[in-house]
C-alpha cells in the first residue's frame, strides 16, 4: 500500500513531500506523489510542466529507484477518484495552500478525510514531524478519546500504526461535559448552587467520583499501547465545540500532533451538526491526523467479568444470581443493584435532577442487610467478589442502565415471572423490554420456571 503525498502545484512552498518519503522510507512503502493543480486551467503544456516539477522533487528525495511515482490531476475532485488514494497506507496532505470555493469550504485534506481514504496526515510544523521519522526525537500527540464513540475507537487504533513508526508520548484526552456525565452515570451531588461554596459552584468542575469513572473508561478504551513512550489520561472539562477545548490542551501541553476519528457524514448533517474533526483540522496550529471509522479494530467477545443484577427481592431475583454466578468465573465481579421506586410525597435531602439519589436513610441499613443476605455462602462463591448498592429513582430502567455506566459492567442479567410480587419495589415486567432498548451493555433476561 503506498504512501500518497497531495500538494498544491501553484503554492509557493510545501514540506509535505519531505515528511512524506521520510515516512514511506520509514515504513518501507511505495510513494505516489500527486501533484494538484488547483484553480487553474489543465492544457498540456501545464500538465507537462507540472510533470517535470514532481519528478524533480522525486529525484531530490533520495529513495530507491521505482519507489516513487508522479501524478498530475487537475483538481481537488479528480484526487478523490485515485483509485490508489483511496486504497493508500497513509495519505499526506498540505495543509493550507488550498483553493476553495465560495460554497464549499473544506479543503483537501478535510475532503479525503471524509471520504475514507486512511489516515490523514495534515502538516504543520513539518520539521518536528521529518526529525520523529529520522529517528531524532519522540512526538508528543493528543489523540481525541470518548468512550461513547466509534470514530474515538479509530483513533485509538491508529496509536498502534504510530507507535511502529516511531516513539511517541500520548495525551489521551477525553473532551467531557460535568453534566451530562453526572447525568449518563447518575452520580448524585447537590445541585443548589446557592448553597455551595464558591469553589463548588464551578460548573466546568468534575465530581471526584465521576472523575474516577471517566479515568477507568478512558485507560480501558485506551488499552494497552505496544512500543516506545508513554500513556497519560487527560479529562478536560468544558461546554461549547469540543474541537476547541482539544485543541487548548494541544496548544498549553506543546503537543506535535493531533489525532482524532472521523465518520463519514452527509451534507444535512454537517451543516447542523458541524464535525469535531473538521474544527480540529481547520484551527488546529499542529499537524493533524483524521482516522476514518471504518479503520477502527473490531472488539472481540469475550466472557463477562463483571454482571450486574438487579434484585427485587423475589424469586425471579435469586435466579437471576445464580445465573450471574455461574457466568463469571474465579476473581470475576457480582453487583447486586436494588432501586427504590420513589413515591408520591417522598422527599429527603435535596433533590438532583442528574443523578439518582441514595435509598432512604431509615431504609438503607435494612435494604443493605438484605442484600447482602442474598449473597451465596458456599466456596465457589468466596471465589467471586460481590457488592451491593441501593438508590432510588423514578425511572427504573434509567437507574439500572446508570448504575452500569457507573460500575463498568460487563452484562446485566435480570430475573423476571409472570407471578405478582408482593414487594414494594417489584420490578415490573416492562423493565425488561427497556432495558433491552435502552442499556449500552447486553441483557440477558432469566424467566421464570
Amino acid at each position: 500500500m503506498a504512501i500518497v503525498c497531495a500538494s498544491p502545484l501553484m503554492a509557493r512552498e510545501s514540506r509535505e513531500v519531505e515528511v512524506a518519503a521520510a515516512l514511506a522510507a520509514r515504513l518501507g512503502e511505495p510513494l505516489l506523489l500527486v501533484g494538484v493543480i488547483d484553480g487553474e486551467p489543465l492544457t498540456e503544456a501545464t500538465r507537462l510542466e507540472a510533470q517535470r516539477h514532481l519528478e524533480a522533487q522525486a529525484e531530490r528525495l533520495e529513495l530507491p529507484p521505482g519507489r516513487v511515482s508522479c501524478r498530475v490531476r487537475s483538481d481537488t475532485d479528480a484526487v478523490l477518484a485515485d483509485e490508489e488514494c483511496r486504497h493508500s497506507r497513509w495519505v499526506v496532505a498540505a495543509a493550507e495552500g488550498w483553493r476553495t470555493s465560495a460554497w464549499r469550504r473544506a479543503s483537501l485534506p478535510e475532503r479525503l478525510a471524509r471520504h475514507g481514504c486512511g489516515p490523514v496526515l495534515s502538516v504543520r510544523r513539518e520539521d518536528a514531524l521529518v526529525d520523529w521519522l529520522r529517528g531524532r526525537r519522540r512526538l508528543l500527540v493528543v489523540v481525541g478519546v470518548d468512550p461513547l464513540s466509534p470514530t474515538a475507537d479509530a483513533a485509538v487504533a491508529f496509536l498502534r500504526e504510530l507507535r511502529r513508526v516511531g516513539p511517541c508520548d500520548v495525551l489521551a484526552t477525553y473532551v467531557c461535559s460535568p453534566l451530562e456525565e453526572r447525568d449518563r452515570l447518575g452520580i448524585h451531588t447537590p445541585v443548589h448552587v446557592d448553597l455551595l461554596e464558591p469553589r463548588a459552584r464551578d460548573m466546568e468542575a468534575l465530581d471526584p467520583a465521576v472523575e474516577t469513572v471517566l479515568l477507568r473508561e478512558v485507560r480501558e478504551q485506551v488499552g494497552d499501547l505496544l512500543g516506545e513512550g508513554g500513556v497519560e489520561v487527560v479529562l478536560e472539562p468544558g461546554f461549547g465545540r469540543p474541537a476547541d477545548h482539544l485543541l487548548h490542551v494541544a496548544l498549553s501541553r506543546g503537543a506535535d500532533l493531533v489525532v482524532v476519528g472521523m465518520r463519514a457524514r452527509g451534507a444535512v448533517k454537517r451543516l447542523w451538526h458541524g464535525s469535531v474533526s473538521a474544527g480540529v483540522l481547520r484551527n488546529a496550529e499542529q499537524a493533524v491526523v483524521c482516522v476514518p471509522d471504518v479503520l477502527r479494530e473490531p472488539r472481540h467477545a469475550l466472557p463477562p467479568r463483571s454482571v450486574l443484577v438487579p434484585v427485587d427481592f423475589s424469586d425471579a431475583s435469586e435466579r437471576a444470581i445464580a445465573q450471574a454466578r455461574s457466568l463469571v468465573g474465579p476473581g470475576g465481579r457480582v453487583h447486586l443493584l436494588h432501586v427504590h421506586r420513589k413515591r408520591l410525597g417522598e422527599t429527603g435531602g435535596f433533590m438532583d435532577h442528574y443523578g439518582v439519589l441514595p435509598e432512604p436513610p431509615r431504609e438503607r441499613e435494612v435494604m443493605l442487610r438484605r442484600l447482602w443476605e442474598l449473597v451465596p455462602r458456599d466456596e465457589g462463591a468466596q471465589a467471586l467478589r460481590w457488592s451491593v448498592e441501593g438508590v432510588t429513582g423514578e425511572d427504573i430502567a434509567q437507574a439500572i442502565c446508570q448504575a452500569t455506566e457507573r460500575e463498568g459492567v460487563d452484562l446485566v442479567c435480570l430475573g423476571t415471572s409472570g407471578e405478582p410480587s408482593r414487594e414494594p419495589d417489584a420490578l415490573p415486567g416492562a423493565v425488561a423490554r427497556e432495558l433491552v432498548a435502552r442499556c449500552r451493555r447486553p441483557v440477558m433476561v432469566v424467566p421464570g420456571t
